[in-house]
């Protein structure tokens, strides 16, 4: 009997037990992995991927925690892939990349994906490859892409595997391999290899790029890694220079996808940047963009400790504030390898809704809409359909356009004459009264000179004009108080006829520098 009357004792008593049990197993914290710069990560979600997307990504580039560190190479490490069919899942970064996921922490990392958009022109690209189709990568940047900030390491070359672009480029490169491997440096697609060209120069932005990026960059690209947020002030010429190029680079005969990459600094006087006014542009046209300072600057407000980890080391010894080091390219590239993880997998997801999708064309898999008839930053009107944009560059640093003074010019070291500083190329005077010239083609009538602008350079003016108009002559000045040195374009002339058309500078004798500093720098002229 007293069993008997025990048992329901014992029965509440297992009950509670198991309820304490299942209470602490739910709802108490677990052990899990702190990101390197202070964030948890949600852990284990990363194996449920369709089983289809990780046949394909197989090899997952996972580095270790400091392979940033200078002499630490890239590292592919096996991941395990699970074999049950109902494996299901997401693609988020987090998901594509666990080792990035911790170490930046899960919102950080979903953060730096500023703008996902459609992902139809990356994932067009993605299927041309998984067609057999060779790659034709291209960078668009200033001083960062070019590897300013990693260039003082040792064994350091242009196009290293470590510049974020490249680590990008690997990873697409590594899950569709060319049959004769892959170059950089040139186009490759008629040797049977995949190519990445880094189109990067120094202290230029968008006002450069818009009408030069083709003397430095195939015209048969199929994506594009563009890096201009620090390299453009906060100036909606700006914005107007960026949408140019923007739809000049979406027109391209193989219609490229484009990857917006934005690095950040802390030597303006803002925080703010380029990227900013960028970021209208880019949701307009839906175009990927993955911020650094997204992910990062937060946690850098928070803790300052972290700002030497990020940024580089000068030739003098000192922080440079506007250049991120190893550790900065690292991680942005990471991300973007883990972005194109993430539309190999929204991809084959899709593809895998046809029944026999590789039978399908790409306009039938992927369709591209016509470019938006107006741009952006202009007004509405009901009719206007603007026209492609063909413009003519000569440019000190292209490759296929140089600049070249007509015969009529004040040439040699009396005059203007070629001049090299740090891999960036000029035409300079230090002669007043020295004048040169440039025959200039338009197709929409305007002419435009890039110069370089600078507060410590000692720079002078020059006064420039168009078809022996000297009277409406433009005055341009290269000093200027702000304290960091990069182009400037200015428009010489508007409404011009189409065709022919003489541009004319003059070197001034007289200077804005308070040192007296009269030596001016031309980088390239322009027009369209």
């Amino acid at each position: 009997m007293s069993i008997m009357r025990n048992v329901p004792r014992r029965l509440l008593e297992m009950s509670i037990a198991i309820n304490i049990f299942l209470f602490i197993f739910i709802f108490l914290p677990h052990d899990s992995a702190e990101g390197a710069l202070g964030q948890n990560m949600e852990e284990g979600r990363w194996w449920r991927i369709p089983k289809s997307v990780l046949e394909k990504l197989g090899r997952k580039p996972i580095e270790p925690e400091h392979a940033w560190e200078a002499g630490v190479e890239e590292q592919v490490v096996e991941v395990d892939v699970p074999t049950s069919e109902e494996s299901q899942g997401g693609c988020s970064l987090c998901e594509m990349d666990p080792a990035l996921c911790r170490e930046l922490g899960k919102e950080n990392l979903e953060k730096a994906l500023s703008f996902a958009g459609t992902g139809m022109r990356f994932r067009r690209m993605l299927s041309k490859l998984k067609r057999g189709e060779r790659l034709v990568a291209g960078v668009i940047g200033g001083s960062v892409s070019s590897g300013h900030g990693i260039d003082l390491l040792p064994g350091w070359k242009p196009d290293q595997s470590t510049n974020l672009h490249r680590i990008i480029f690997d990873r697409i490169d590594h899950l569709y391999p060319a049959p004769n491997g892959a170059v950089t440096g040139k186009n490759g697609r008629e040797e049977g290899m995949n190519s990445y060209v880094n189109g990067a120069q120094g202290a230029s932005g968008s006002q450069y790029f818009s009408l030069c990026y083709r003397e430095h960059l195939p015209e048969d690209m199929d994506v594009v890694f563009v890096e201009l947020a620090i390299n453009d002030e906060v100036l909606l010429s700006n914005m107007d220079s960026y949408e140019i190029l923007i739809r000049s680079l979406l027109d391209l005969p193989n219609k490229p996808a484009i990857l917006t990459l934005d690095v950040f600094a802390l030597m303006f006087k803002t925080v703010a940047n380029g990227g900013d006014l960028h970021s209208g542009i880019s949701q307009y046209y839906d175009l990927p963009t993955i911020s650094l300072r997204n992910a990062l600057y937060e946690q850098v407000l928070a803790n300052s400790s972290i700002i030497p980890e990020l940024f580089s080391i000068d030739r003098h010894g000192e922080l440079d504030l506007r250049h991120i080091n190893l550790k900065g390219h690292n991680l942005l590239g990471r991300m973007g390898a883990a972005y194109v993880d993430s539309q190999v997998c929204e991809m084959e997801r899709y593809e895998d809704t046809f029944d026999r999708a590789e039978g399908m064309s790409l306009d039938e898999l992927y369709p591209l809409a016509p470019l938006p008839r107006l741009r952006l930053n202009q007004p509405y009107d009901s009719t206007t359909h603007l026209p492609q944009i063909s413009p003519q560059c000569f440019s000190t640093n292209g490759l296929k356009h140089p600049l070249l003074p007509l015969p009529s010019s004040t040439v040699g070291d009396n005059g203007w004459h070629p001049w090299e500083r740090s891999n960036k190329k000029y035409l300079i005077s230090t002669t007043p009264g020295a004048r040169v010239e440039f025959e200039m083609h338009t197709g929409l009538g305007r002419v435009d000179l890039h110069y370089l602008r600078s507060e410590s350079f000692g720079l002078g003016s020059v006064r420039c004009w168009v078809d022996g108009r000297e009277e409406e002559g433009v005055r341009l000045d290269g000093y200027w108080e702000k304290t960091f040195n990069i182009g400037q374009t200015t428009t010489i002339k508007d409404g011009l006829s189409i065709g022919k058309h003489i541009l004319t500078c003059e070197h001034l004798n007289e200077t804005r520098d308070p040192k007296g500093g009269k030596e001016f720098r031309l980088i390239s002229a322009m027009s369209i």
